[in-house]
C-alpha cells in the first residue's frame, strides 16, 4: 500500500483567459478527447513554499532535474479494458502505466466535471453510485467548493483480493495569485494557484472479514498561467495512516515549459561527478561567453552551506572541496552570468 498513489484530483486541469484576470472554464480549460498532458519530475531537498494569497512569490528555482516523465493521453471510453464499468463517462485518461481515470463532463444543471472511477494495477475505485466533483466551472482566485464522494475499493495482493468501501470529500480553492520562478530563472507572472485537497477514508475486507483501514489526505497545488493548458507545476503531497502507511512529495513541471528552462538555464553541458561524493566534487561545463561562473551548495534545509567562484574560462573543469559536510542530499546550484541550473548531489 505504500507506493500506492491515489489521483483522485491528480487529472484537474486548468488554465486561464486572459491576463488581467485569471479565469478557468469549461471551454478554454477541460481536457478534451486526444489532449495530452507530458510532465517531468524534478526534486527538492527543502521545503516548498507554497504560500496562499493574492501577489505571492513562488520561487522554485532550486529545484533538481530528475529523469522520470509522466504522459497522461485523453482518450475515448470505449477504447479502454474497463469501459463496460463506466458507461456514463464521456472520457478517460490513460495515465500510461496500466491505470485509466473515468471522468464525465456535465453542462446541465451545472458545468463541471466528474471523477467516476480509477483504475489502476493493484488498486480500483468504483465511484458511479455517488461521483467525486472534481470542478464547477469557472475557476477564479476565491473559488471555494467541496463535495463528498462515496463508492467501493477493490486491491489486489500478492495473496488476496481485499474489497471494501471508500467515503470522502474533495475540497478545491483557488488560493493564490502571483509569479512564479523556476530552475534557470524561467519567471511566469500573473499565475493562479489552485489548492485541491482530497481525504479518503477506506475499508478493506477479505470476504466478510475486516483487515484494515486506512484514511488517505491528498494535497495538490497547482500552478496555471495563460500559455498553458494545464499548469506549469503541480507540487503534490499524500500521506497514509492506519492500517496501511506511507507518503510522497511529487513535483512536475509541463513538459512544454521545459524548453523554456533549458534556454534560461546553462545553455552548456553541466555535470557533477563522483556522485555520490565524500569530499571532493568536480564541476564540469563549457561556458561559450566567458562569463563568471559561480556554485552553490545547500543542505535539506535549505541553508548555503558552500560557495565557490570557478572563473570564467570557457572550459571549466574544477574541484570542490566538501570536507567538513555530513552525508545526506544536497542542492548544488551552478550560475554562469545570469543563467543557473540546479542538480541533486548525495554525500556519503
Amino acid at each position: 500500500m505504500k507506493k500506492i498513489y491515489f489521483a483522485i484530483l491528480s487529472g484537474l486541469f486548468f488554465t486561464q483567459i486572459s491576463n488581467a484576470q485569471l479565469i478557468l472554464t469549461k471551454a478554454a480549460n477541460e481536457p478534451v478527447i486526444g489532449d495530452v498532458n507530458i510532465s517531468h519530475r524534478w526534486d527538492s531537498t527543502t521545503a516548498i513554499n507554497n504560500n496562499f494569497g493574492p501577489n505571492t512569490l513562488w520561487d522554485f528555482s532550486s529545484l533538481a532535474t530528475n529523469t522520470a516523465v509522466s504522459t497522461s493521453n485523453y482518450t475515448t471510453v470505449a477504447s479502454t479494458p474497463s469501459a463496460s464499468s463506466y458507461p456514463n463517462a464521456t472520457f478517460a485518461e490513460d495515465l500510461g502505466n496500466g491505470g485509466y481515470n473515468y471522468w464525465k463532463s456535465t453542462s446541465t444543471p451545472t458545468t463541471q466535471l466528474e471523477l467516476l472511477g480509477i483504475i489502476q494495477p493493484s488498486i480500483s475505485f468504483n465511484l458511479n453510485q455517488n461521483p467525486a466533483i472534481a470542478i464547477i466551472w469557472p475557476v477564479a482566485f476565491g473559488y471555494n467548493k467541496t463535495d463528498a464522494f462515496t463508492g467501493t475499493v477493490s486491491v489486489q495482493t500478492p495473496t488476496a483480493n481485499l474489497t471494501g468501501n471508500a467515503t470522502g470529500n474533495n475540497h478545491t480553492i483557488g488560493s493564490g495569485t502571483g509569479t512564479v520562478i523556476l530552475p534557470g530563472g524561467l519567471t511566469y507572472t500573473n499565475v493562479l494557484q489552485v489548492t485541491a485537497t482530497q481525504t479518503i477514508n477506506a475499508t478493506l475486507n477479505l470476504g466478510p472479514f475486516p483487515v484494515g483501514t486506512a484514511t488517505i489526505i491528498s494535497t495538490n497545488y497547482q500552478y496555471y498561467h495563460n500559455t498553458e493548458k494545464f499548469p506549469i507545476i503541480t507540487i503534490n503531497y499524500q500521506d497514509i495512516t492506519g492500517s496501511f502507511s506511507g507518503s510522497s512529495a511529487i513535483i512536475r513541471i509541463n513538459n512544454n515549459v521545459i524548453a523554456g528552462i533549458r534556454e534560461a538555464s546553462l545553455n552548456s553541458d553541466f555535470s557533477l561527478y563522483p556522485n555520490p561524493a565524500t569530499d571532493k566534487l568536480n564541476v564540469a561545463l563549457t561556458n561559450k561567453k566567458a562569463e563568471n561562473v559561480s556554485v552553490k551548495v545547500f543542505n535539506n534545509l535549505g541553508q548555503l552551506v558552500k560557495t565557490a567562484q570557478l572563473g570564467n574560462a570557457t572550459d571549466i573543469n574544477n574541484q570542490i572541496d566538501l570536507t567538513g559536510l555530513n552525508s545526506g542530499i544536497y542542492v548544488v546550484k551552478t550560475s554562469v552570468g545570469n543563467a543557473s541550473s540546479s542538480k541533486k548531489l548525495i554525500i556519503q
